[in-house]
């Protein structure tokens, strides 16, 4: 059994492809992305009715966490979200009401369930982004069910998000691990070079201060 090095979370079009894929390359580490399509289109229909939340929400902590068990079969890759960022989705909508008392009991069941299997990652970097760049980088990138979704709705997930660090300390579990903030609301960042190059060192030396720290040195 090996460990995830990295998961990158962060809201919609906070950046997380953009810094998966720089680190990926820099790192030498294999990219397991987000799979947010299954075959009954759940995703979509949820955009369209809210009605769909809860077993929306199921269909992306079993796929999450079989993601995430493939991924921690060695020490090579670096995940784009994960399920350990499924439950501030899945208590949003429970806050939202597209979730009933009995069905955020039972996602909560077999949350905690799913992780006790699970061996925590080395490196859990959380994005941030002001909420009006995220908004447009949602209609540059044009998807219609993002689109149709409505501002409201990404304010709230924005508000949720904004608790993440808090919620990383929270967990029991998730405090195994070492952790990062990066703000990457500038879209100028990728494209200067000596700010690249100061991120990537600065998630190599958090990676390897949790690798001494495990070791004992």
């Amino acid at each position: 059994m090996g460990r995830v090095q990295i998961i990158v979370e962060g809201m919609t079009a906070s950046g997380k492809s953009t810094v998966v894929n720089l680190l990926s390359e820099r790192l030498g580490l294999r990219v397991m992305p987000e799979d947010f399509r299954d075959q009954y289109d759940l995703l979509r229909r949820f955009h369209a009715e809210r009605r769909w939340a809860f077993p929306m929400q199921l269909n992306f902590l079993v796929t999450r966490f079989a993601q995430y068990l493939c991924a921690s079969e060695s020490d090579e890759y670096i995940l784009d979200r994960s399920v350990f960022g499924d439950k501030i989705y899945a208590t949003l909508y429970y806050k939202l009401g597209y979730f009933r008392d009995s069905q955020f009991g039972t996602y909560l069941m077999l949350y905690d369930s799913l992780l006790k299997h699970l061996e925590m990652p080395k490196l859990i970097i959380i994005l941030s982004c002001p909420f009006d760049e995220i908004m447009r980088r949602i209609h540059e990138r044009g998807r219609p069910d993002e689109i149709e979704a409505g501002e409201e709705y990404w304010r709230s997930l924005y508000e949720a998000y904004s608790s993440f660090l808090d919620f990383v300390r929270s967990e029991k579990e998730l405090s195994a691990s070492g952790f990062m903030t990066f703000d990457l609301g500038d879209p100028a960042f990728i494209h200067t070079p000596e700010r690249v190059e100061r991120f990537v060192s600065d998630v190599r030396e958090a990676l390897g201060a949790r690798q001494g720290n495990e070791s004992g040195e």
